[in-house]
This record gives C-alpha cells, structure tokens and sequence, in this order.
C-alpha cells in the first residue's frame, strides 16, 4: 500500500481510514483501536511542526502509526522508532513497509532511555510515553532524549493533560483498561523547566482538546 503525497490527507477522517487499511493485517479490535488514533491524538498538530525532509527520532514509537502517516505524507527523509515491545515494532515495520517507503526508517526494540540510537536528529518526538515512566525516572528519560536532538533541532513533547479533572480522568480511565495502568500525569511545568535548563527554548505551548481527552503539546528548539 503507497499513497501519494500530493493527496494526503492530516484531516482526522481521512487518517482515520488510511490507518484502518495500512494495519488490515491486525486482529479486528486492534485495527480499530489504531484507526480511532487520529479522533484522541492530534497527529495533524504534531506534524506542522516536522520540518520537510526531516531526521527524525520516535522514541516509544509503539506500532509505528507517527512515522508511517509521516512516511505516507513524504514529510520525512529518514525516521528511527524506538521501543520496549518487539511485538509492537514487528507491526511497525510491517506498517512502514506498506508505505512504499520503508527503506526510510528502521526500528530499534530498547530496554531502556539509554539504549536510543546515538545520533542526532532534527527532530526528536515523545508521544504519549512519558506517563508510562516511573515518576523518579522521568527525568532522565527527558533528558536522555534531548541528547539526540541535533543543532537547531526540535523536541516535540505530546503527553495528556493534567486538568481539567474530568479530561485527567478519561485518560486514566483508558490507560487503566488498555495497559492495566492508573498512570500519574506529567508536571508538564516541571519538564518544561528541564528542557529549557538543557539549553532548549520554548517554541510552542498548547492544550488541545480531543472528544473526552485533553493533550498537551510543547515544541522545543536547542539553542
């Protein structure tokens, strides 16, 4: 499956349908679940933000849905996805390959922060990970992925919100049944004070609403 660039779509309706058909070879639920991705998370605000031609780090990539829909759109030139689950990066490259452009990226399966790729991006995304990490080894997590972003580059950090309450809790509520998790929301003040302390400034800061949930973007640029 290839799509040219030229008709691509970043409307939720037409992602929607385009992830429903690039992932037909996973089980029904799953398919689904992937296709209602674009309806929760805002892949259209995140990809204004990815210059063209971009180098660009997933880090949590999970089933590759960010670097297959920047794949299709031809917004990249290289990508690298990272992530713990081999089962989710096996379906990531399957994904890619379905682009017609799969010799653009590759998938690394890590056991931790440190094991990312060492090298440097023009873009290095984090979407919807950091909740998932222990609160005492977020930090490092950040930090360790503002080692891969390149001069002038970006760190493009998507997580949920922390208020309003009923937002907070439709994220809680989802990660409870699809991870078994009751994550703890990310003090997105407290890393936008550790970015910037990394030699990052601030470029972009908005919450956007999505049906019950609420996402937090935050675009930074190395000084």
């Amino acid at each position: 499956m290839s799509s040219s660039s030229a008709s691509f779509s970043y409307d939720r309706q037409a992602l929607s349908r385009f992830l429903y058909d690039l992932y037909d070879y996973e089980p029904k639920l799953l398919r689904r679940l992937i296709s209602a991705r674009p309806y929760v998370c805002p892949f259209d605000h995140l990809e204004r933000h990815i210059p063209s031609d971009a180098k660009v780090l997933d880090v949590g990539c999970g089933n590759g849905a960010l670097l297959a829909i920047l794949l299709a759109s031809e917004r990249i030139r290289q990508g690298v996805g990272c992530d713990v689950n081999g089962d989710a990066l096996a379906s990531a490259t399957k994904a890619a390959e379905r682009t017609g452009r799969g010799e653009r990226v590759t998938f690394r399966q890590i056991g931790g922060f440190e094991e990312l790729p060492d090298d440097r991006f023009d873009v290095v995304t984090m979407v919807d990970v950091l909740h998932h990490v222990p609160e005492a080894d977020r930090a490092q997590a950040v930090a360790q992925a503002l080692r891969r972003v390149g001069p002038n580059g970006l760190f493009l950090f998507k997580d949920m919100v922390e208020k309003p309450f009923l937002r907070r809790l439709a994220h809680n509520l989802d990660d409870l049944l699809f991870s078994g998790e009751w994550v703890r929301q990310v003090k997105t003040a407290a890393l936008e004070r550790e970015v910037e302390a990394a030699g990052f400034r601030l470029l972009k800061s908005e919450d956007i609403p999505r049906v019950f949930y609420g996402n937090t973007l935050r675009v930074f640029q190395r000084l």
